[in-house]
This record gives C-alpha cells, sequence and structure tokens, in this order.
C-alpha cells in the first residue's frame, strides 16, 4: 500500500480547493483591500480605552528583572510578555503598549489568508476579511495581552505542517517544532490546538502507522521545547485551572457551550444589551459553520477536514477546562473562520450565500461598532471608564481632601486610577477588614472624601452604612456594564439597564 500524501492538485477547481497542496501565487486585490481594513481597525486610536486590570498587570511586571519577571508568570505563558520588554517600560502609553498587539493582529489576516488557500482562492479571501472583522479577534489584538501573538504562532505552526505533509523537507519541519513551541509559551491553552494537529496526523496515517516515525520525532522535539516550562509551571497551571470559571461555566457546560460558540462569533458583544445581535448571528453563524462541518465530514479528507478537526479539539477542550474562556481559544479562529468561509463560497443556492454572508458580517460590523462605543464587553473590568472618573475627581478636589479607591482583589485599581490622575491627592486602597475605621477616620480628618468602590465591593452595604450615620452622599454611577449571565438571572431577559459598577462617592 503507497505512502498516505496531502491531496495533489489537479486542473479541476474542487481538486484545488480541497486539498492540502501549494497556494497559488500572488495576492489579490480583495486581500490587500482586507488588510488595509484590519490596519485601519486595529491601529487606529489605540488608546481608545483605558486599560484593562490584566494589561496593567502586564505593565507593572516590565518594570521587575528578568529572574523576577519569570517567577511570576511561572504557571502563565511568558512569551508575549518576556518579548514586550524589548518595546515598553512601565512609562509607555496605552498606544504605545497594545502597538505590537494590533500589529500582530494584521498579520495575522494574511498568515489566514495563506492557510486557507488551500481550500480555494475565493474561500481565501473571504475568509482573510473575516479574520479582518472578527470582533472577538479585533477586540484582543488591541490589547497589551498575549492572545493576538498566539493566534499568529498557531497560523505558522499550521504552514509548517501543511507544508511538511506535502514537501517533506527538513527545514519545514523545524519550523513546525519551533512554532508550536513558541505558540504554547505564548498561550498554554493553544495546546488544545497541538492537540488537534496531533489528531488529524494520526487519522492522515491511519493506514501506514509506520509513516509516523517523523512526525512522532517531530512532536517530540516540540515536547522536549515546551517541557521546561511546563515543568516549572505545572502546579500553578493546574490550580489557576481549577479554581477560575471563565465565559458562563459557572452556569453550566451548556450554558458555556452556547456563550463560548457566540463568542467566537460576534466577540463579546453576546449578552442581553445587546439583543438584536446576538439571534441573527446565531442564526447566520450556526448555518454556515453547520454547512461547512457536514462539508469537511462528507470529504473526509484534506483541508476541510484539518479544519474541522481543529474546531472539535480546541472547542471540546475549552468546554472540559472551566478556566478556558473565548480569548484563550482565539487560536481556533482561522479555523473556525475557515468553516465559515467554506460555506459562503460553496453553498450552491446564491440567494443562501447572499443572505449568509449578509447576516455574518453584518453581526461582525455591528459588533465591531458596539466595541468602539463600549457596549460590546461582558467583563466590567475592560471598561472601566477611568478617564471620565479621573476628570469627575480632578474638578472637584481640594487640597487636603481624601481619596479612597476600592476593588477587594487588590491595589489594582488605585494603580490604574494613578496611572491617568494628575490630581494633588494621593490615592488609598480600602482595606475591606476594616474599611467603616478608613472611612470614619477619613472624615474626621479630611474636608471632604471622595470613595470611589467597584463591583466584588460591598458598595451597597457601604451607602445604606454611610445614610444610617446621616451622613450626606453624592453618588455618581459609572459603567452601566453586568456580567452577562448575572444580569438576565437579576434583571430579565434584557435587563433593566440600571446597574452599574463603579460608584464614585462624594462625602
Amino acid at each position: 500500500m503507497s505512502e498516505p500524501t496531502a491531496p495533489k492538485l489537479t486542473t479541476s477547481h474542487r481538486a484545488k480547493s480541497e486539498g492540502c497542496g501549494e497556494p497559488r501565487r500572488g495576492t489579490p486585490f480583495g486581500v490587500w483591500a482586507a488588510l488595509a481594513a484590519a490596519a485601519a481597525i486595529r491601529l487606529t486610536w489605540l488608546s481608545r480605552w483605558p486599560l484593562w486590570v490584566d494589561e496593567l498587570a502586564t505593565l507593572q511586571r516590565l518594570g521587575l528583572s528578568f529572574a523576577e519577571h519569570l517567577r511570576a508568570m511561572r504557571g502563565n505563558h511568558p512569551l508575549y510578555e518576556i518579548l514586550l520588554r524589548l518595546w515598553a517600560s512601565p512609562g509607555s502609553g496605552d498606544a504605545w503598549l497594545r502597538l505590537p498587539s494590533a500589529a500582530l493582529g494584521v498579520l495575522t489576516v494574511y498568515l489566514t489568508w495563506r492557510l486557507l488557500l488551500r481550500l480555494g482562492r475565493r474561500e481565501a479571501a473571504i475568509g482573510a476579511w473575516l479574520m479582518a472583522l472578527s470582533p472577538l479577534h479585533l477586540m484582543y489584538s488591541r490589547m497589551a495581552r498575549s492572545y493576538s501573538l498566539a493566534v499568529a504562532l498557531a497560523l505558522l505552526s499550521h504552514l509548517a505542517l501543511l507544508g511538511a505533509l506535502r514537501k517533506r523537507k527538513a527545514w519545514l519541519y523545524g519550523a513546525y517544532i519551533v512554532a508550536t513551541a513558541l505558540m504554547v509559551y505564548a498561550n498554554l491553552l493553544t495546546c488544545a490546538v497541538w492537540a488537534g494537529q496531533i489528531v488529524f496526523l494520526l487519522w492522515f496515517f491511519r493506514r501506514r502507522w509506520r509513516r509516523l516515525k517523523p512526525w512522532i520525532l517531530t512532536q517530540a522535539a516540540a515536547a522536549a521545547l515546551v517541557l521546561p516550562w511546563m515543568g516549572y509551571s505545572f502546579v500553578g497551571a493546574v490550580t489557576w485551572g481549577s479554581d477560575t470559571q471563565y465565559t458562563a461555566r459557572q452556569y453550566g457546560r451548556a450554558a458555556k457551550a452556547a456563550y463560548q460558540a457566540l463568542t467566537l462569533c460576534v466577540g463579546e458583544t453576546v449578552h442581553p444589551l445587546n439583543p438584536w445581535i446576538v439571534p441573527f448571528a446565531a442564526a447566520g453563524f450556526g448555518c454556515a459553520l453547520a454547512w461547512g462541518a457536514l462539508r469537511a465530514l462528507r470529504r473526509r479528507g484534506g483541508m476541510p477536514c484539518y479544519l474541522f478537526t481543529q474546531v472539535v479539539v480546541v472547542y471540546a477542550s475549552g468546554l472540559a477546562f472551566a478556566a478556558a474562556a473565548a480569548k484563550h481559544l482565539a487560536a481556533v479562529l482561522p479555523a473556525w473562520l475557515g468553516l465559515v468561509a467554506l460555506a459562503l463560497v460553496r453553498i450552491r443556492s446564491r440567494a443562501w450565500r447572499v443572505a449568509l454572508g449578509m447576516v455574518v458580517f453584518g453581526a461582525m460590523i455591528a459588533s465591531n461598532v458596539n466595541y468602539f462605543l463600549g457596549c460590546e464587553f461582558a467583563d466590567a473590568d475592560m471598561v472601566t471608564p477611568w478617564c471620565e472618573i479621573v476628570e469627575t475627581v480632578e474638578r472637584a478636589e481640594k487640597p487636603g481632601d481624601a481619596l479612597l479607591i476600592g476593588y477587594r482583589m487588590d491595589a489594582g485599581a488605585r494603580d490604574m486610577f494613578a496611572r491617568y490622575y494628575t490630581g494633588g491627592l494621593t490615592p488609598e486602597h480600602i482595606d475591606f477588614d476594616r474599611w467603616r475605621e478608613q472611612i470614619s477616620e477619613a472624615e474626621k480628618t479630611r474636608s471632604q472624601v471622595f470613595l470611589l468602590l467597584h463591583d466584588g465591593d460591598p458598595w451597597l452595604e457601604v451607602e445604606d452604612w454611610l445614610r444610617d450615620r446621616g451622613r450626606d452622599v453624592e453618588m455618581t454611577p459609572f459603567q452601566n456594564e453586568e456580567h452577562t449571565l448575572e444580569r438576565i438571572r437579576e434583571s430579565g431577559l434584557f435587563g433593566s439597564g440600571e446597574a452599574y459598577y463603579s460608584p464614585l462617592y462624594r462625602l
């Protein structure tokens, strides 16, 4: 029996577009337009939103020595922050800090096109546009975090693997080893992408197991590069993975399954504040993904099968691990959107193709508009309007006033406030073991007290306590957003629109 190889190109369009063979040369105008669009929405106004708490943690670690930085990253993925040390410093501005992620986001659009050329030129062009407009990828490629780097490295790993299957060149095996190891160092949860590749290889060589030998050696070499850090970080990673629940997991696997799928399609806009996007996105993306999956199962080979394997393994991993959120699974986006692109090109009915395309791209564009308007986020920490809060304090403060800032987890909110604050007061973190005494002491010694609380703080209890003491309280609410399913549970399907997370009290 002859050795299995990647499907070869023939003169038929179908064989050309569904093999794992060589993409044709030349970059069409539509792809350049997609790259221009990706650059415009990723690189413009990078300081639109203040730093997220996780971005602040990244920024603060840049001030550590290299050895201290590595110790601080134990149980996490170190590559992005180590590389960021070459670019930024703790004093860097928001836009400068985020620029590498945004540039990698634009590169990802090009690499997606290169990968999906193995489906066909039209599929690749549409896939490039889908990645360019992907709300999930847009948001996280405009943040100083590792997710954009992980997606780019996952694409390089895919391209090297498929190239090695086709050409069997030593340098391609080497490129795959390095790209795969770096991918895991950029995001530990990309091990699911790696697992999907292994599953595909086992299927691909299912009839001649002995031909797996070079790939066993290749996987072993990649594992050897990854094991030093995994051995160092294993305990911390397992603790984090077991103690943290993201993406609606606390409400059960069914809730997470639906939320995770929609978030991969239209980003963090999947919550009751956007009822006009979610149903249409679910219908449009659901039909396209189902058709792409059926196509892959029916063909049982080539590029559609490779993409389908990636989607199944990574998506299942996201459901299996409580700590896996859509942002951690963003490396599956090229495969996920590749199946959508396959449907948008290959469905026989032109009317269906046009209808699905309008729904899919319309939902993405609407979600991106929500991002820039501040209506997309499900995590309240991501959109705390620090600049508005700071301006409110600066307008009303007088010398000698007190400024107390809460955030039950740590002093991160105080540090974030201080990053944007130019007034003359000294921000102090509230100790929630003795908040009554701390506030009372500030009231006795200062003419005016500013008290800023956040999600997780007992601000309703503080407010009642102040009023019971007859204190005149002026409260300014900020950030009219809530966590998705909590909003549904407490306020009904579409929410009341009255909830807020960051009250500023002036005593």
